[in-house]
């Protein structure tokens, strides 16, 4: 069995040190405690410990467990890392929300905005592996 390259503990608090950015009054009031954060964000708390996500200065940074290659297994188009923007400008939302009714097409919003915030294309958000893109949209859900 492999050991985690982080602690749990250690994992919480690298998110929460992240998560204070975005959630400033759930902290202030308290709200945002290890055990919520444990509960709302378990994919990513096991991302850190395993060593496949880090905050870097430029933002989150995933190394997917599976990979996305293509059929020949060229290195340099095969998808390894996801990069998030952490910033969602209110004219790139409204680029993003355009044409949709979000009452009716919410699985086609979420796919546009994690399209948008990791720079996957849907395509590749298609072959993401269940554990990477849960991983994936709990980090989303944050912006």
């Amino acid at each position: 069995m492999k050991k985690p390259a982080v602690s749990e503990e250690m994992a919480i608090d690298e998110l929460s040190v992240f998560l204070k950015k975005y959630k400033k009054r759930e902290f202030r009031k308290g709200q945002m405690t290890n055990d919520r954060i444990l509960d709302e964000y378990p994919n990513i708390i096991d991302a850190i410990m395993d060593g496949f996500l880090v905050f870097e200065d430029a933002g989150p940074k995933l190394t997917l467990r599976e990979p996305i290659e293509t059929e020949t297994k060229d290195k340099e188009l095969g998808v390894y890392n996801v990069a998030f923007r952490t910033r969602v400008k209110p004219s790139d939302q409204a680029r993003i929300m355009d044409g949709i009714n979000i009452q009716t097409q919410q699985a086609k919003y979420v796919l546009k905005f994690l399209s948008y915030v990791t720079g996957l294309s849907s395509g590749e958000i298609d072959k993401l592996g269940k554990e990477d893109y849960d991983t994936i949209n709990q980090l989303c859900s944050v912006f």
